[in-house]
Formats: structure tokens, C-alpha cells, sequence
């Protein structure tokens, strides 16, 4: 018997977005944007809709929060099968009805079954933090106003490395067991710039903004890198309120890739904006 022919065609997205006036990627219900909750996803449905198209299903590979942004996250669109356009075609209406902070930079056809957060082998984050004031880069950099010790802000960023527990520095929901492997952890200068980059199987909640703010609370010599070997060995709740205090602001953080099988690894890490 012929097997029955699926009743959706399904795409694999590239996406880009300025996360500055987003509530986050992921939709937040009918209500809240009906009240003007401004998400990645809910923008990406309702161009779907102006443009007459029929969705089905959207998923992303992560749920970036409140005001982060993307270089390369990656969805999974399913469209009615019956009127559903070919992928150049799809880029080009993602072009004439998406906002402006986002962009479409690849559209293929994909299996059916393949699912951008499931299917992913990796995902990598960068941060960029400025050593100077700016006039062009405050939407996606943290000027950090004080003088950086790099040498400490590299044996803090780099502690991260390996099997952990991010109790301390993450918000779990309650089935979340707070455990994760951090493949790279790469301190990079571009100019005026430091670029902390980041790779690892998965990522919790709101994790790469503390682990952000605890490398430079050791790098202005607020705190030492072996606190965060001890609350990596050693998770407890005050030191989770603590290293949520001295999180990074979202505004430099962005997701920069990620990985499924077959895919290269990742070049060396590239800023976003020049700042000399």
C-alpha cells in the first residue's frame, strides 16, 4: 500500500532579528498579542496570514528572550500543501510583508519530520561587550564603563567549559534538571570590542546572560573565577539570585548558529558592528 501523501509542505528557515523590540521569539497567546505583545514568531504568523497563506505549524530551535537577537535561528514551517509557494517564492513575500528588524536569509525545503529544536546537534551564542562608549552600537552591545582585566575574564568565561550544572546561573522550570554540556567557550577582541562566544548542546533560560555578567564581575575584580567552579559543582538558590543580580543586559547578546548533523563547525567568532 502507497504510503498516504503528507497534507503539508514543510520549509526549513534562516532567520535574522533585531530582538530590541521583541517580547522574545516565542508567541504568547491570542490575548497578549492582541495587546500588543510584539514576538519573532507571532510577527513571522502573521505575515504568513497578509500574505494568504495557510499555516499549519511554527517552531523555532530555542526561545530567545526579551530584546536578544539572532543571526541564524532556525524554525520549521508547515503550509497548507494545496497554493503553498516554492521556497524563492516564500523568501520574496517574507520580503515584502516582514517588518523591517527581521529577515528571511535562507527558505529550503525540508523533510517533513525534521524539527529545528529536536534535530539540533548544537547552538552557539556570542556576546558582544564594548570597552568604549559608542554612538552607532548601544542596540547590541553592553558598554561596560570600567577598565576589563581580559586575563581574568577569560579563566572566568572559559570555567564554563564541560559537563555542568547550571542551577546557579539559569531559570529552570520545574521538569528542568539544570544539566548541560558546553562544548567552547572563545574570548575574541575586535577593536573596541570583546566578543564572548559560546557552544553547547542546550541552553536554559536567561544562562549566557549570567554566565556574561559573573566573567566580568570577575574581570573588574568583584569576584573570582573559582566562585563559579564552586557554584557550577555546587548549585544553590542564593547563589542563583545572586548571579541573576549581575546578569548581562540582552541588548549585546546574540544567537549567532545553530548546528544539525552534517553541518561544519563553526568559524572563528565575527562581530556584528565595527567599533575601532
Amino acid at each position: 500500500m502507497a504510503a498516504k501523501p503528507v497534507p503539508y509542505a514543510a520549509f526549513r528557515l534562516l532567520v535574522e532579528y533585531d530582538g530590541s523590540r521583541f517580547q522574545g521569539w516565542q508567541k504568547q497567546g491570542p490575548k497578549q498579542t492582541r495587546e500588543g505583545v510584539r514576538t519573532v514568531a507571532g510577527s513571522l504568523e502573521h505575515a504568513i496570514h497578509e500574505a494568504g497563506l495557510h499555516l499549519v505549524y511554527l517552531g523555532g530551535a530555542g526561545r530567545t528572550d526579551a530584546g536578544v537577537h539572532a543571526l541564524g535561528q532556525v524554525a520549521h514551517l508547515h503550509l497548507e500543501a494545496k497554493g503553498a509557494p516554492r521556497p524563492g517564492e516564500l523568501r520574496r513575500i517574507f520580503d515584502s510583508v516582514l517588518p523591517q528588524d527581521i529577515a528571511i536569509r535562507d527558505v529550503r525545503v525540508c523533510a517533513p519530520r525534521f524539527h529545528a529544536r529536536f534535530d539540533a546537534v548544537d547552538r552557539t551564542y556570542l556576546y558582544q561587550i564594548s570597552q568604549r562608549r559608542s554612538a552607532f552600537g548601544k542596540p547590541w552591545i553592553w558598554w561596560v564603563k570600567r577598565s576589563l582585566d581580559l586575563n581574568r575574564l577569560r579563566k572566568a568565561w572559559c570555567a564554563f567549559e564541560g559537563d555542568q550544572d547550571l542551577g546557579s546561573f539559569a531559570d529552570l522550570d520545574a521538569e528542568e534538571d539544570g544539566l548541560s554540556r558546553i562544548l567552547q567557550c572563545e574570548v575574541t577582541e575586535a577593536g573596541s570590542l570583546v566578543l564572548l562566544r559560546v557552544r553547547a548542546t542546550h541552553f536554559f533560560r536567561r544562562q549566557v546572560r549570567r554566565m556574561v555578567g559573573a566573567s566580568v564581575a570577575c574581570a573588574l575584580g568583584e569576584e573570582e573565577p573559582r566562585r563559579i567552579l564552586e557554584d557550577l559543582h555546587a548549585p544553590t538558590e542564593a547563589a542563583n539570585l545572586y548571579w541573576a543580580a549581575k546578569a548581562a543586559p540582552a541588548s549585546g547578546l546574540f544567537l549567532e548558529a545553530v548546528r544539525y548533523s552534517g553541518d561544519p563547525e563553526p568559524g572563528p567568532p565575527r562581530p556584528t558592528i565595527i567599533i575601532p
